[in-house]
């Protein structure tokens, strides 16, 4: 008995439920037409109901060495421009300083112009500010390589000319802002320098004081000596004459390596005008003194103005963009049309599983 092969069965089968698959597909060609330009249409409808959103950029660089040399002018100040400019990055950054530039510039009726009520007013400002990012910026090839890296500021939004505006305001005021509040910096410090000039001034004032003091004490008590030993002129011509062995109207006996006193030397009436003139205080200059005097007054002189110095170089202002990045709509109708040829011929698959169902429980 001969065994029948039933693999040809199998391919002829395949090959038949192939070509009903096709037939399938082409008597149905129109749902397929259909349902794909229906969940196209859908889809250019939802891309078109979607609001555009805008990206806005600025960048700039770090300050220049003017402004660097300007800070530090009074020496009370070691800023450097990294120093500088990593606060005024940070100043651009902060969310508080970002709500004041939006409650300044009243961004809330710019954004509100038919004033709606707002439920939660932080939420409806944190939502307009929390797509602003910071990038460091790349250098071109054909740049040049001295050149340093910018630094860049994004923001996104649905009105293009109100994020860039924002973007502008954020970085002007952040630059003033850090420059004035360096400038309050060093003149606090030229404050406290001031006052400490002004206290050592007066330790140096009291300690001459004292030293005069001691000095017309010490010339007294020789003036007292000379009056009484009747000394009036001084003894300087007798002292050289003394040195020469000759006789002298005054002698006196000191102890060896004992210096002669004052009233010996200059009698009552040098010393009497020496008190007088320490009494007029005619010693005036002081070179300690004068040495702060002169820095006192240089800081007196100094101006404080933050015009020509900057926290930072602008690389490119802000302008509205002429286009928005998203939606991406071309993307979401083709996405859509693919999806929807797909699925609407496994739809075609399904209805076929279950006409083949029908016709074998009629059969």
């Amino acid at each position: 008995m001969e065994q029948s092969n039933p693999t040809p069965n199998y391919y002829q089968e395949d090959e038949i439920d192939l070509k009903q698959l096709f037939r399938s597909l082409t008597d149905r060609k129109w749902f397929i037409f259909g349902f794909t330009g229906f969940i196209t249409l859908l889809a250019i409808v939802y891309a078109l109901s979607i609001p555009p959103t805008y990206k806005a950029n600025t960048s700039f660089l770090s300050p220049n060495e003017s402004s660097v040399i300007q800070l530090n002018s009074i020496h009370l100040t070691s800023e450097t421009s990294e120093t500088i400019y990593r606060k005024f990055i940070n100043k651009v950054m902060s969310s508080q300083f970002q709500r004041k530039i939006f409650d300044e510039n009243n961004y809330l009726a710019r954004l509100n112009p038919q004033n709606k009520p707002i439920d939660n007013l932080d939420s409806f400002i944190s939502d307009f500010t929390n797509s602003i990012e910071i990038e460091l910026g790349q250098t071109k090839k054909d740049e040049v390589i001295r050149y340093e890296k910018y630094v860049s500021i994004s923001m996104e939004g649905g009105n293009p000319v109100i994020i860039s505006s924002f973007l502008n305001d954020l970085t002007i005021t952040a630059d003033s802002d850090t420059i004035n509040e360096h400038l309050t910096i060093i003149q606090q410090k030229i404050d406290l320098r001031l006052k400490e000039i002004s206290r050592q001034k007066n330790l140096l004032s009291e300690h001459y004081d004292r030293k005069i003091k001691n000095k017309i004490r010490e010339l007294s008590y020789a003036l007292d000596m000379a009056i009484e030993l009747g000394v009036e002129n001084n003894n300087l011509s007798g002292l050289n004459d003394n040195n020469n062995n000759n006789n002298t109207s005054l002698k006196i006996d000191l102890n060896s390596n004992q210096p002669l006193p004052k009233w010996y030397l200059f009698g009552s009436k040098a010393l009497t005008k020496e008190i007088e003139l320490l009494k007029q205080d005619k010693f005036d200059y002081i070179p300690e003194i004068a040495t702060l005097e002169v820095e006192e007054i240089k800081l007196k002189s100094f101006t404080l103005s933050s015009v020509g110095i900057n926290a930072m170089q602008i690389n490119q202002y802000s302008y509205p963009p002429n286009s928005p990045i998203k939606p991406k709509k071309k993307l979401i109708v083709a996405v859509a049309f693919i999806a929807g040829f797909i699925l609407s011929i496994f739809l075609v698959f399904i209805m076929n599983v279950f006409r083949k169902e029908d016709d074998k429980t009629i059969a």
